[in-house]
């Protein structure tokens, strides 16, 4: 007998399954999903079965037999393995990744010490009022035949609430849920209200676990112990029987789609086939879901769409900064939101200043010739930190990390009138200590070390941040008396097909945060009639999706267009170069007409290394002949980004 084995091994994307003679004495044992130690390239590696058969396919040289069952469960079911083979065909890359990447491996010694999640269980209250616009999610998901749903809220309570009701059904039929969620962090924001109800019957998989920790969670779920899997990315392919319902909670979150390494891919794309597959329904939850999935839900027959409700007056005011220069008023600090911060102030109330630009100022400019200060590692511009005696401390590059003196004297033409441009955190926190001397101010960013920032939280007055403090501290600081943004344009235009999906997200997170906690918010912007920054702080998401949809649509963007990004590595510049031209004339005499492509000239340099990259534009249509030439003609030294979250 013959055994069809992956290697758990990181393979190129045409190596696959490969064939090993099945020993005597594992004759009657042997079967398919189970894990195996193999010899393979002269290491002893462990596999998964895939399939059991008299005899090779080809005859080339005699087989070598696998050398024990290590684990005799079934590890992947037949759905499973369908959804495997799937995913490493729809991301180009081989099933052996795809397993290396989401099986774990038995821990050659199981710690006898089971340690229990640190998530300790609680409750969840909600208002009376709301309790019926909960039971109407609960009936709309619970009662409809449509496998689909997005859950547009704009309450984190109720939508949690609602979501503990359609788990508790979906458990009380004998089915399992997945919850899946963008961070690690964001498991504490939900799962002590799971682990409440379902205490024994939770598991939970992410990548902070240990090896055995997670081991003995996978085990859970794998011997039907554990009903719910609360995990981020990874959870995925979680062996859960009898699958009911994916939530995927916080939806437009770009941690969704793996970027950095193979595989890449989109677990919101990734789930739905899942859920075709087994049968399971879906919940994406989100307060400003993507537009692909908001277009699924307005277009796709299978889809439920639950609407926010219209807010009976927006929350937010907008404070145009055109105005500011008009009377002489050059700081990132405009009168109104100087007024607003006045009277929380007086009212010892705290006050958040949110700004997406960490330092002193975002680019060093030689005002006698125009040079620009770069890093000499990425050749792009650097900004400056920290102060010393009313000069910036340091240059760095928020690309690599990598520091550089002050200089106060241009390289290029001797001169030394330098100037400092843009607005960064410290440049507000220089500010408000001006204008608040006698006020506690704490700036919250990851220039910040931790243990700096909990001491101080209590004492402050006034938090100045970007996304990181929104991420990690804003539930943390009490008493909120006003937030303010102090520029909602530092990605709006962008060079991104995603720039806008970006800052609108940004911003109606913030406005919910702020409507929950019944506090103002103020946005300062140079743009107050861009249609992004209108829909947020207006809270009228047709606004937004409207023209954004449009937007794409005419220029052949998801959801209208799909895209492959092809990206390419090397030390040297000018073989980057060759290796880019050589292959972009491949795929255009390959693809002809059938796409847009295009490609960098010009590789950009990052980390000491420099960088080419092809973007493929295409219809739904043609995917597959794309895929399979891509697969036929791109080397393994590229890397294969299908659907990217962004295409620089």
């Amino acid at each position: 007998m013959v055994a069809e084995i992956i290697p758990l091994a990181r393979l190129p994307k045409n190596l696959s399954v490969f064939d090993y003679e099945v020993p005597e004495n594992f004759l009657g044992q042997i079967k398919i999903g189970q894990i195996v130690k193999i010899s393979f390239r002269n290491k002893n590696v462990k596999g998964i079965v895939m399939a059991l058969k008299s005899k090779p396919d080809q005859i080339k040289s005699a087989l070598k037999p696998f050398i024990k069952i290590i684990d005799p469960e079934i590890n992947i079911d037949n759905e499973r393995q369908k959804f495997l083979h799937w995913f490493a065909d729809y991301y180009l890359v081989s099933p052996a990744l795809v397993l290396k990447t989401f099986l774990p491996e038995p821990p050659e010694k199981l710690s006898s010490f089971k340690s229990r999640q640190k998530i300790q269980p609680a409750s969840l209250g909600v208002a009376k009022n709301d309790l019926d616009k909960i039971q109407n999610v609960i009936e709309k998901v619970s009662l409809s035949k449509k496998p689909y749903t997005l859950f547009h809220h704009q309450n984190n309570k109720n939508k949690i609430v609602a979501l503990l009701k359609i788990t508790q059904k979906i458990i009380s039929e004998g089915k399992s849920v997945l919850i899946l969620l963008p961070q690690v962090p964001d498991i504490a924001n939900i799962a002590p209200y799971f682990l409440n109800l379902f205490y024994d019957q939770t598991a939970m998989l992410h990548g902070e676990l240990s090896k055995t920790e997670y081991w003995q969670e996978w085990q859970k779920i794998k011997n039907g112990k554990a009903k719910i899997v609360i995990g981020t990315r990874s959870a995925l392919f979680a062996p859960l029987s009898n699958l009911g319902l994916i939530i995927i909670d916080n939806e437009e979150a770009p941690d969704f789609k793996q970027s950095d390494q193979n595989p890449r891919y989109d677990t919101r794309d990734a789930s739905l086939k899942l859920a075709e597959l087994t049968g399971a329904k879906i919940i994406f939850t989100s307060l400003a879901p993507r537009p692909e999935t908001f277009f699924l839900a307005q277009n796709r027959p299978d889809f439920n769409y639950l609407p926010p409700e219209n807010p009976s007056s927006p929350i937010a005011a907008l404070a145009d900064m055109n105005d500011e220069i008009k009377n002489k008023n050059f700081s990132s600090l405009g009168e109104k939101i100087k007024k607003e911060i006045s009277a929380a102030v007086a009212k010892q109330k705290k006050v958040i200043l949110l700004l997406n630009r960490r330092g002193l100022s975002t680019m060093i400019l030689c005002r006698d010739c125009d040079h620009v200060f770069k890093c000499k590692t990425c050749d792009l511009p650097l900004a400056c930190h920290d102060e010393e005696c009313g000069l910036p401390k340091q240059f760095i590059c928020h690309n690599c990390g990598k520091t550089e003196p002050v200089q106060l004297v241009c390289p290029k033409c001797r001169g030394t009138n330098i100037k400092y441009l843009g607005v960064g955190t410290q440049t507000v926190e220089k500010e408000i200590k001006k204008i608040f001397p006698q006020i506690n101010v704490l700036r919250i960013d990851k220039d910040v070390p931790m243990e700096k920032i909990y001491p101080q939280i209590s004492g402050a007055d006034i938090f100045i941040g970007t996304q990181f403090l929104v991420r990690n501290y804003l539930d943390k600081i009490k008493d909120i008396g006003f937030l303010g943004v102090i520029s909602a344009d530092t990605m709006i235009y962008r060079p991104d097909f995603r720039s806008g999906e970006k800052i609108y997200s940004w911003l109606m997170g913030i406005i919910n945060f702020a409507r929950e906690a019944k506090i103002s918010v103020l946005v300062q912007t140079f743009f107050p009639n861009n249609f992004v920054i209108r829909s947020a702080t207006q809270e009228k998401p047709e606004l937004f999706y409207l023209e954004e949809l449009d937007n794409r649509e005419a220029l052949g963007y998801p959801p209208f267009g799909k895209l492959i990004k092809l990206a390419y590595g090397d030390s040297e510049e000018k073989k980057c170069t060759a290796e880019a031209t050589k292959l972009f004339k491949i795929l255009k005499t390959e693809l002809k007409d059938k796409v847009d492509i295009s490609y960098d000239e010009k590789p950009r340099r990052e980390k000491r290394k420099f960088f080419s990259k092809i973007i493929i534009k295409f219809s739904d249509n043609s995917a597959a002949s794309i895929k399979e030439m891509l697969r036929k003609n791109v080397p393994d030294s590229w890397t294969i980004d299908i659907d990217p979250e962004n295409v620089l």
